[in-house]
């Protein structure tokens, strides 16, 4: 799979020129309101573009947790997923412990269950790029350790693009880390630089 931006652009950003060819996890910061929510909604096709070229597959991104019915559970949303992806979800229910939670309302969950859930239903649909915006930032530091292993184990066979505001969890876990600012994309090859660029409260909290 290939992911391949030419010339995109999006408001107060220069034009975006930006080519993954390999599979892998990839880190993507910026300060707040730089524009990422935008370029994953253009990726995914929520949102519509005037100027530039864009080259994938499948996208899967859920942009924002509390989308969700609140009168419904997580059964319902799982019934409409095709048959091996609902195999998928209820697999990785029970390797991340939201079996417990499955059939309650979703307005009784606190921001940690939606957050799994959001991450469940993410992992669980057949995609070639997976976008995961800021989804575990409520999780304990338990399941967020079995979330990210399974991060990578998902990497090995599509492209996945992960924002955090915890910009040692891009580092640590992220194959590659890219920029975004009024410049455009850049490649992050110093963290500390990185971080002073976002601006310090930014990234850690």
């Amino acid at each position: 799979m290939i992911l391949k931006i030419k010339n995109l652009k999006i408001p107060d950003i220069a034009p975006l020129n930006f080519e993954i060819s390999e599979n892998g996890l990839y880190g993507l910061i910026g300060r707040n309101g730089i524009g990422k929510s935008t370029l994953f909604g253009i990726l995914s096709g929520e949102i519509g573009f005037s100027q530039g070229e864009i080259e994938n597959g499948h996208v899967a991104y859920l942009p924002d947790v509390e989308s969700f019915e609140e009168s419904l559970k997580m059964h319902d949303y799982f019934k409409i997923l095709k048959n091996s992806e609902q195999d998928r979800a209820r697999e990785l229910s029970l390797t991340f412990g939201a079996d417990k939670f499955v059939k309650k309302r979703i307005d009784q969950f606190s921001l940690g269950m939606k957050e799994l859930f959001a991450t469940i239903l993410s992992f669980s649909i057949d995609c070639d790029i997976l976008i995961i915006d800021e989804l575990f930032s409520g999780l304990d530091v338990s399941k967020k350790a079995l979330v990210y292993e399974e991060v990578k184990k998902i990497a090995q066979e599509k492209i996945v693009l992960l924002t955090s505001h915890n910009l040692k969890e891009i580092e640590h876990f992220c194959d590659q880390a890219y920029l975004l600012s009024e410049k455009g994309l850049t490649l992050v090859t110093n963290f500390d630089e990185a971080a002073k660029e976002i601006g310090y409260m930014d990234v850690f909290f």
